[in-house]
């Protein structure tokens, strides 16, 4: 008992440095990513290619009107835009739904496709193989939506002839209770963190909520691959095989796109399973990128960025073991500075991430600022349900390599209430 209790603080020191250093060059890096937006912030497009914004849904009759909704009120030259509606075998009234739509707004460039259930993955490859003739081409969640400048902010960053695929920022929809709370909290400084994964050029994940992808760069990689449970992260790491050093895959902080927070614990948990069991069978399918020697690849990729996503895990386990050991200091020894110098470090951390937001109003900044001492204490709630996620997925990693024989990408959907946009929002 003893030696443990000697090991656990130089573990804590080692993490410490190792997470102050990570928060250092994210926030250094994120500053300069703002800095360049703000030199290209007047930056108008040149042209207008075409898009084709592909929309898979499966049992999503009250939020598909909304996602479709935010394409045609974007302001972007509606004869460019092509609409694909993927039903993916819904259970519910989806079809109908959009149907409905469609004809009561007369919008005759909106394409719906009905297939057999097969996976969001098949939905995806169907619309743009069959159906999509854009020269762009953005994937929406259908329970997802986009700001009224969504498509003209992301082409922009196709001028660059380098750029193969941009993420989007995604946000939390507005929404009542403490759980949404810590999800739109989770997301800005998540988001915040891609701004330094860009000027880096360590990106690997361009997320399935609002991405825009070249359709030339689909075709070569021959698109989704439906062996994985995350077909975004999946789709990005296929991108990247081709290297990271000619080719780029870039975070759109003025891209915007909304969706909705899981509603509870249990579902958040579902969800956050899955991201990191998807990743894992992402990283085994393209495990000769990690310590990559090809010239394509740059170091900071393949030889820090790659494995510290493994590495953040593996220290993330310790997690139990060291709040233990701050509670018995706080406790035992009445250590209350050990617990606020905590509080300060992730306060700042959060309000630098925060007023780095170019997209929240002032008066959202400082709500959100006021609220980010008690986000420390509410963010163990979230370090609980990864911590049980991640436990889930190391529990199962002696089956990771048969998992991607089974070739299985289904929905496995979290509840949803639909969604509730604001006329801000929507446009």
């Amino acid at each position: 008992m003893t030696y443990l209790l000697s090991i656990i603080p130089l573990l804590i020191i080692f993490f410490g440095i190792v997470n102050l250093i990570r928060m250092a060059i994210f926030l250094i890096g994120s500053d300069i990513y703002s800095l360049k937006k703000h030199l290209a912030r007047n930056k108008k497009p040149r042209y207008f290619p075409t898009i084709s914004v592909v929309i898979p849904a499966y049992n999503e009759e009250r939020s598909i009107v909304p996602s479709v909704l935010s394409v045609l009120n974007n302001n972007y030259p509606q004869e460019k835009i092509q609409i694909i509606v993927v039903n993916d075998g819904s259970t519910d009234k989806t079809e109908q739904v959009i149907k409905d739509f469609v004809i009561n707004r007369g919008a005759q460039h909106i394409i719906i496709v009905s297939q057999e259930n097969k996976g969001k993955a098949h939905a995806l490859n169907n619309a743009i193989k069959n159906f999509a003739t854009g020269e762009l081409i953005m994937c929406l969640d259908a329970d997802s939506y986009i700001a009224p400048n969504a498509l003209k902010k992301a082409i922009i960053y196709f001028e660059n002839n380098n750029v193969m695929a941009v993420a989007s920022n995604v946000k939390i929809a507005k929404s009542k209770g403490i759980l949404n709370l810590i999800q739109a909290f989770e997301y800005i400084i998540c988001y915040q963190m891609k701004r330094a994964q860009t000027v880096f050029n360590v990106e690997y994940i361009i997320g399935g909520i609002g991405s825009m992808f070249r359709r030339n760069i689909l075709e070569q990689i021959d698109f989704y691959d439906t062996d994985t449970v995350t077909e975004d992260i999946d789709l990005t790491m296929k991108i990247l095989r081709f290297g990271n050093k000619n080719i780029r895959v870039v975070y759109g902080s003025d891209v915007i796109a909304y969706t909705q927070g899981a509603l509870s614990v249990p579902d958040l948990i579902r969800q956050r399973h899955r991201w990191k069991w998807g990743r894992y069978q992402t990283f085994l399918k393209n495990k000769n990128m990690f310590f990559s020697r090809e010239e394509k690849h740059t170091k900071r990729f393949s030889w820090f960025y790659l494995p510290f996503a493994l590495y953040c895990d593996f220290a993330f386990f310790f997690e139990p073991l060291i709040l233990s050991y701050m509670l018995y200091l706080i406790i035992g020894y009445k250590d209350i500075p050990t617990l606020l110098s905590a509080i300060c470090v992730i306060t700042f951390y959060m309000s630098m991430s925060i007023l780095a937001e170019e997209t929240v109003n002032l008066r959202d900044k400082i709500r959100l600022i006021i609220l980010a001492p008690f986000m420390y204490f509410l963010f163990y709630l979230l370090s609980y349900v990864e911590y049980t996620a991640l436990a889930k997925s190391f529990l199962k990693l002696k089956d990771l390599d048969k998992s991607l024989s089974l070739n299985i990408s289904n929905w496995n959907p979290i509840r949803r209430k639909g969604l509730l946009t604001t006329q801000a929002e929507m446009g």
